[in-house]
């Protein structure tokens, strides 16, 4: 009689460990299901990409600053541009402001004639780990090479040369069209978002509406200062 009654607890004791471990189990899934069976409660570093990113930044695109930051500038430019040219400095000035909390992006609007074996130019010399310097005496030297009624494209190379680059070869590269492909997405990119001239900026998605210094800096430093 009394193995009877303990087995019989035994039994007891077991569904009532059964039932704890499958309502447990139900509470856990309610708690991390959401619709669509997502997550409700993402980890704190967890950040949801927006959507124009894919057509703001590829993985073929020059940055500069770190991968963190809570601005990211994108801007479409055209190495023959005089406004880009123009902007550059202040681009330059921003970056080195908020060079802790700002990541730099570069798209290419090839606009004018010359503007796609430039920007070919600017890809040889980032293979060679020298992109921003040659985009800075690029656009220093703009006037030199670009003048839009007699442009000389072929001082390029004197123009790079206290780089140290291997010039032959990123010149021969540049004539071959070997960064075409990526330049005309960029170009491709900057259609579908509305870019119709440059240069264009982006921060943070939002497309800035005024040229000049202190639209850019203050776009920048709102941006960072709400993130």
């Amino acid at each position: 009689m009394k193995n009877k009654s303990f087995i019989f607890l035994l039994a007891i004791v077991g569904v009532f460990i059964g039932l704890f471990v499958y309502l447990k189990k139900d509470i856990q899934t309610q708690g991390v299901s959401s619709a669509g069976g997502k997550s409700e409660t993402a980890p704190s570093s967890f950040r949801v990409v927006p959507f124009e990113n894919s057509v703001l930044i590829k993985s073929h695109s020059p940055i500069k600053g770190p991968f963190s930051a809570k601005a990211t500038l994108v801007e479409f430019l055209d190495p023959e541009c005089e406004s880009c040219a123009a902007m550059h400095p202040y681009v330059k000035k921003v970056t080195k402001e908020f060079e802790k909390d700002l990541r730099v992006v570069v798209r290419y609007m090839p606009f004018h004639k010359n503007s796609k074996y430039v920007a070919n130019i600017l890809e040889g010399a980032r293979a060679q780990n020298k992109y921003w310097e040659a985009l800075d005496l690029i656009f220093a030297t703009q006037r030199q090479w670009a003048d839009h009624h007699n442009p000389k494209p072929e001082l390029i190379p004197e123009i790079l040369k206290p780089l140290g680059l291997n010039m032959e070869k990123i010149v021969a590269d540049a004539k071959s069209g070997k960064y075409d492909k990526q330049i005309n997405e960029d170009l491709e990119d900057g259609k579908k978002i509305g870019v119709s001239g440059t240069p264009t900026f982006f921060v943070n998605g939002k497309m800035l509406e005024e040229l000049g210094y202190e639209s850019l800096r203050s776009t920048v430093a709102q941006t960072i200062n709400r993130n």
